[in-house]
């Protein structure tokens, strides 16, 4: 396929970009890409109209909904294709009604997006949530809902996306009604002296998992302090050896704190995405 226009959204924003493919009336597919979470997302327009959208496993007006609203930063390529690999449509209203609808909820939900910005936005479970959950007991009351028992015990909003077995609208209001009933709180670095907004992809990626096994609090410490202790002076740059090597000294940093096995596991997880970052 022929790449027509690429670069990352932060310096156009989704809606400009959507509507500028709108205006040129053109056959493309439009991919994104967030790496540091491992999302995914495609576009189908036909002579400007959007036919089909997909993130992950969302399709349609949901999966406008959650790129609109939660979509601040990613890479994207504008790919020129033919009308016969359109595929069938599931977007179901025109393209502006959806950019007016998912603008609409964020301003609804203007204090809840400030807590969580983004994708990467980081949230942990509460003491009192863990008690009640009854966490560490093979079988849990039955009220919990499956899909939410699966997150550890600090996870990203990307990660709740990806468990969440409800549609955008459902998983965006019960992460409104954790946050509201104290179940979870968010990160917002305002109230936490190690917090270091490090605007760096790969940095946020490892963190990002290593933050499952030993919390948000200690996460980016550990990272940090292994970047340091390895002489890593840009984490865009790294090569693929010293991404290995900081996967297993993480890995095994993880295995001293909280157990062999799961220091094996956030080592297999590490090394998994290195891959997406290459």
């Amino acid at each position: 396929m022929k790449i027509l226009l690429e670069g990352n959204i932060s310096s156009i924003s989704f809606p400009n970009l959507v509507q500028l493919l709108r205006m040129e009336q053109k056959t493309v597919k439009l991919e994104l890409t967030r790496v540091e979470v491992s999302q995914s997302a495609e576009m189908y327009f036909l002579k400007g109209n959007l036919k089909s959208a997909t993130v992950n496993a969302i399709r349609g007006d949901d999966a406008m909904f959650r790129i609109t609203t939660w979509w601040t930063t990613g890479d994207f390529k504008v790919l020129e294709v033919s009308d016969d690999e359109v595929p069938d449509a599931n977007v179901s209203r025109p393209i502006d009604f959806l950019l007016i609808e998912a603008m609409r909820r964020m301003d609804e939900d203007q204090a809840f997006h400030g807590l969580l910005p983004d994708l990467t936005s980081a949230l942990s479970f509460t003491q009192e949530a863990l008690e009640a959950f009854e966490w560490d007991r093979s079988e849990p009351p039955e009220w919990i809902p499956h899909w939410l028992r699966r997150l550890p015990r600090s996870f990203s909003v990307a990660q709740l996306f990806d468990l969440s077995e409800l549609g955008h609208q459902e998983t965006c209001n019960s992460l409104k009604a954790l946050l509201y009933t104290n179940g979870v709180f968010a990160h917002t670095g305002d109230d936490d002296p190690a917090y270091k907004p490090i605007e760096r992809t790969r940095f946020d990626s490892f963190a990002l998992i290593v933050m499952e096994f030993v919390g948000y609090d200690v996460a980016r410490n550990l990272v940090e302090t292994s970047v340091q202790e390895m002489g890593i002076v840009d984490m865009e740059n790294l090569t693929f050896g010293q991404m290995v090597d900081l996967s297993d000294r993480l890995g095994m940093a993880i295995s001293r704190m909280v157990g062999f096995d799961q220091g094996q596991d956030a080592m297999r997880k590490l090394r998994a995405r290195i891959t997406s970052l290459l």
